[in-house]
């Protein structure tokens, strides 16, 4: 059965050793998400993934892997310390939108629970893709492949052509039906990055969102697309 915790993405408010001036000051707030035993968030600089287990009030945090970018302050000490707040055996306590991770040392983090994600009514601009051959790609020059949802209906631009079809979400989870597009010619390599988005995008069966990020993968567990609100 889903715990309290699960299921929402939770915004940091508080880290010890960490003045709140500073948290402010990042471009995107840090952000946790657990869901069904696996945990995802941004730390203030990297995104981050890994496991937990509950136990009773007990959060068990397992190993934890990361992106590698360089940033700068504040965001690389506030990601520093997060990590380090953010492990081992802590102790959860929910009291309406607030949540508490409390250390046996006695070291508290605080999160305020994030409103829940929307996927329609945004303009997506995606950012990478898979090809289909184990790998993400980006987006190649210039070129700008899009995507709206909405009543059911998802269309955008493919990077050539315009495109549209149906879709069907269940919480987390995402059908799409067919996809139709325009008929314009374009020039290599637009035309093998329209079909490999277009199967990308067919292939998605969850999503999520973290800030401003919509994060889609497939069922084998590979991301499928990668998206940012414009």
């Amino acid at each position: 059965m889903p715990t309290p915790i699960d299921g929402s993405a939770w915004r940091l408010m508080q880290l010890p050793g960490t003045q709140s001036a500073a948290l402010a000051k990042l471009d995107r707030p840090v952000t946790v998400r657990f869901d069904s035993g696996r945990l995802s968030g941004f730390a203030g600089c990297n995104n981050f993934s890994g496991s937990y287990t509950l136990d009773g009030d007990q959060l068990n945090i397992g190993p934890v892997a990361s992106t590698q970018m360089a940033c700068p302050e504040p965001g690389s000490s506030i990601e520093t310390a997060f990590h380090k707040a953010l492990s081992g055996t802590l102790r959860y306590r929910i009291d309406g939108d607030d949540l508490t991770l409390t250390a046996a040392s006695g070291t508290s983090l605080r999160f305020q629970q994030e409103p829940a994600p929307q996927l329609s009514g945004v303009n997506w601009k995606v950012t990478s893709f898979n090809n289909n051959r184990h790998a993400v790609v980006g987006v190649i020059g210039t070129s700008s492949i899009t995507m709206s949802f909405k009543d059911g209906q998802v269309s955008g631009s493919a990077g050539c052509n315009n495109f549209h079809g149906t879709y069907a979400t269940e919480g987390s989870k995402v059908q799409f039906g067919p996809l139709a597009t325009t008929r314009r010619a374009c020039e290599e390599p637009l035309m093998t990055q329209e079909r490999e988005f277009l199967a990308a995008l067919a292939s998605a069966v969850t999503w999520s969102i973290d800030g401003n990020v919509l994060d889609m993968h497939r069922a084998d567990g590979e991301r499928a697309i990668w998206a940012v609100f414009e």
